[in-house]
Order: C-alpha cells, then structure tokens, then sequence
C-alpha cells in the first residue's frame, strides 16, 4: 500500500515522483509539451532567419539596380 501523504521538499513543495506506479495518466505528456514548445521555438527560429535573408536578398537586387 502507497503513501496517503504526498512527500515534500525543503519548501514545503510537493514532490514529483518520476515513476509512474499508478495507473494514471500525469507526466506521461510532459515530453510531448516540451517537444512541441521546442518545435515551435525552432519553427520562430527559422521563420527569423527567412525574413533576414529576404530583407538581404531585397536589399542586394535593389542596391544592383
């Protein structure tokens, strides 16, 4: 039989438990969140260095002109 009491750290913070004993769902996600938020971060990334080599590609045609 488990714990009825959740553990707690120095600041009286509960502690998360990296075992998954229970039959419930939370945590299991955690890796998918942050790989889709670091997706979407390399995605913004990207979309950055898209608008700068356009605005250089722009800039060299006009400047040929």
């Amino acid at each position: 039989m488990g714990n009825a009491y959740s553990q707690l750290d120095d600041q009286n913070r509960p502690v998360r438990s990296s075992s998954h004993r229970d039959g419930d769902d939370t945590g299991w996600d955690n890796d998918i969140d942050n790989e889709l938020v670091s997706l979407l971060e390399e995605n913004a990334r990207l979309r950055a260095l898209v608008v700068r080599l356009s605005d250089l590609v722009l800039k060299n045609v006009v400047d040929q002109k």
